[in-house]
């Protein structure tokens, strides 16, 4: 089995075996950038001295559910990038700093398992085939990006802790039909709500000091009188302009 792995100071740069399986080596401290892009997998068993995920590591593998053990504390962006056959993962030790957005295009990932604590507006899970998420009652903002492209979100519970929505935080969110902000929002930033194509109603809160522009641009089904109270707030909230 160590053959199938090419491993240069305890990274593992690259697998090249055939195991459908694979069980990286004891003694492994990284997992490297791209270093399973691509493999035709189902799982991968990581041993718990590996200490940090690099990105693109499983780009576009045919993996299918795996376990991040407690040492993991750093993982790299894009890490599960178009692993469109990932169903489950479970991540058990948190992850130190930001976090980048590690899913995308992962339309079959519908169970996520994080630890208790870790915030669920932080970007960890965008990209994914979540129906419904809890913010913690600690959070006090929804990144930016933070639930980009979780096209089966259907139900986002927001505590009144949170007081700003981060920069296209639920764009793409196709399934998303009603949404309840909470009393003490002050600010919604650009594009937050962009692409919520059956997006109907929105409960605005007298907090509400700003809405950016095109927050809710692509929203062919939110009327302008059912967020009359927001007309005003920022420049054009339905502006159509190009993403960054």
């Amino acid at each position: 089995m160590p053959k199938d792995f090419e491993i240069k100071r305890k990274v593992l740069v690259k697998y090249n075996g055939k195991s459908k399986n694979p069980v990286i080596p004891e003694g492994v401290v990284k997992i490297g950038k791209s270093a399973f892009e691509v493999a035709e997998i189902d799982s991968v068993t990581i041993p718990e001295t590996v200490k940090e995920i690099g990105e693109d590591a499983f780009r576009g593998s045919d993996i299918r559910e795996i376990e991040i053990p407690e040492t993991v504390t750093k993982i790299g962006k894009e890490v599960f990038f178009l692993c469109e056959n990932l169903r489950k993962i479970k991540i058990s030790g948190k992850i130190e700093g930001e976090v980048p957005r590690i899913f995308c295009i992962c339309k079959r990932l519908s169970e996520i398992e994080i630890p208790k604590d870790m915030p669920r507006a932080s970007g960890i899970l965008s990209g994914s085939a979540i129906k419904k998420a809890e913010l913690l009652p600690t959070e006090t903002e929804i990144k930016d990006l933070a639930f980009i492209g979780c096209w089966k979100l259907q139900e986002i519970t927001i505590p009144e802790g949170v007081t700003k929505i981060g920069y296209g935080a639920f764009s793409t969110c196709e399934s998303l039909r009603k949404i309840v902000l909470p009393e003490g929002l002050e600010e919604i930033c650009d594009k937050a709500f962009y692409g919520c194509r059956n997006l109907r109603t929105v409960v605005v809160p007298k907090s509400l000091k700003y809405v950016g522009t095109g927050a809710f641009a692509d929203c062919p089904n939110l009327g302008v009188r059912t967020i009359s109270k927001l007309e005003g707030k920022g420049e054009d909230i339905y502006a159509e302009d190009a993403w960054d």
